[in-house]
């Protein structure tokens, strides 16, 4: 906050510094590299859509100034990582760019060369950023770290995993002051790969300044859980408990004794546990959590040092000064929200009764509901008697018109008359007589439509 308000201050201070009539122009060429500085702290502070805005602003008005440029390209560049790739290659082109490099310091041409690097990954250009690897620990023996593992990462983007688990255990050997890092990216490639017994050991190998670190002891720990080897776990926290103790380690400890101490108590050790919780209570007396958990831990085996520390925890109402007693030990919060209203409404009616007037109970009003007729409402006309029935069950119900004589219009023409004889009882005869067979008067219509044929022909010969 402080560095802001400073390059704020300085932003103020340059603005003012120029005449009235100076273009604006002149004004941002010289706030630019204020600017960068503002972008960069919101970088750095984690607020990247800040920061890449106010780099995006300085590229667009194009400053003289080669070294920025070049600085917010490269950070533009780290901001987007596998995001608008095309972009970001063409920045990093203007970037390595000869007249470019000519204005960089040694520092800022190695960022520049690790996001090349970098970038080349995210494109899936394994040889060039192999090559770039091999340039960087050239020209920048102290980026060797850094170029094993971005080497170990092209590889294993390729599936050769073996090429580089090997060339990991090679510079960890090589560089002691490596050898950690180097381990920690053998056992993420082999935890990637499901080797947890590898991975494992890989841990476990690593010599006492390195393995009682809180991160390899939690992960360690984790690692003897997921392949059930829970003895080994509560081993390795009281060799770490131990080994901090004796060394003296500076450093935050409290996440490991917290640690330590609640696997030791789940799994029936309380005097291991006690020690752990005994050197958190070191670091904070006041802790009034670890005292009652060491507490727990003595009382299995030390009763009378429980008793004794017993003492030493605050009393009840001094946790809980703000709660009221009478309101816990009254029913009506139980009940519910109506249940306190109406408790407090009956408390309000005795504070108005005068002390020498007798307790008198109060008539509760009954509340009347009333009557809602109907809109259409005639007192003169009596209510019809069939209104609780369905309206199809009502004698004045009436079926639609589409739903009568469903049997009209159905069939073929002159096959109605037939059917309705059929049915009809009148014309019934008995079961021995024959039914009369009636001719087709199909044949009729033949005829007389080749009549009219005939005589057509005859007008039209008469014609000619």
């Amino acid at each position: 906050m402080m560095l802001k308000k400073k390059l704020k201050y300085a932003e103020k201070i340059c603005r003012e510094s120029f005449d009235d009539d100076t273009p604006a122009e002149d004004i941002d060429e010289e706030l630019n590299i204020i600017k960068l500085q503002q972008a960069y702290i919101c970088h750095v502070q984690g607020k990247e859509k800040d920061a890449l805005s106010i780099y995006t602003t300085i590229l667009k008005k194009k400053p003289n100034d080669i070294a920025l440029l070049a600085v917010a390209n490269n950070n533009t560049v780290a901001i987007n990582r596998d995001q608008n790739l095309f972009d970001s290659k063409k920045k990093m082109k203007a970037t390595l760019n000869e007249a470019t490099q000519m204005k960089l310091t040694c520092s800022q041409k190695r960022t520049v060369s690790i996001n090349n690097c970098l970038l080349n990954i995210y494109t899936n250009q394994g040889d060039q950023a192999l090559s770039i690897c091999d340039d960087l620990m050239a020209k920048h023996p102290e980026a060797k770290e850094t170029a094993v593992l971005m080497k170990a990462a092209v590889l294993m983007r390729e599936g050769k995993t073996e090429d580089a688990r090997k060339l990991l255990d090679k510079v960890g050997k090589e560089t002691p002051s490596m050898s950690l890092k180097m381990c920690l990216a053998k056992v993420q490639l082999y935890l990637m790969d499901g080797m947890l017994w590898e991975a494992r050991k890989e841990l476990a190998n690593l010599d006492d300044d390195s393995l009682f670190k809180p991160g390899i002891v939690s992960a360690l720990v984790t690692l003897y859980l997921e392949l059930g080897e829970p003895e080994q776990a509560a081993k390795l926290f009281e060799k770490a408990v131990s080994w901090n103790q004796k060394n003296k380690t500076v450093g935050d400890l409290s996440a490991l004794w917290r640690q330590a101490a609640d696997f030791h108590l789940r799994s029936g050790k309380p005097q291991v546990a006690a020690n752990s919780l005994e050197e958190l209570l070191k670091m904070n007396s006041r802790d009034v959590i670890t005292l009652a958990r060491l507490i727990i831990a003595y009382a299995q085996f030390d009763t009378e040092k429980a008793n004794r520390l017993s003492k030493e925890l605050p009393h009840l109402v001094d946790l809980t000064p703000n709660i009221d007693a009478g309101a816990l030990e009254s029913s009506s919060w139980m009940m519910g929200l109506k249940a306190i209203k109406k408790a407090a409404k009956v408390d309000s009616v005795q504070q108005q009764q005068t002390p020498g007037t007798p307790n008198v109970a109060v008539k509760k009003k009954k509340s009347r509901r009333r009557k809602r007729l109907p809109k259409n409402y005639d007192p003169n006309v009596d209510p019809d008697p069939e209104r609780w029935l369905p309206k199809r069950e009502r004698s004045t119900f009436k079926k639609k018109k589409d739903r009568r004589n469903k049997e009209v219009g159905k069939g073929t023409q002159g096959g109605a008359a037939h059917a309705a004889d059929q049915y009809d009882i009148t014309k019934m005869t008995g079961g021995s007589q024959k039914k009369e067979v009636t001719s087709s008067p199909m044949p009729e219509v033949r005829q007389s439509q080749q009549q009219r044929k005939a005589q057509q022909k005859k007008k039209k010969k008469g014609k000619r």
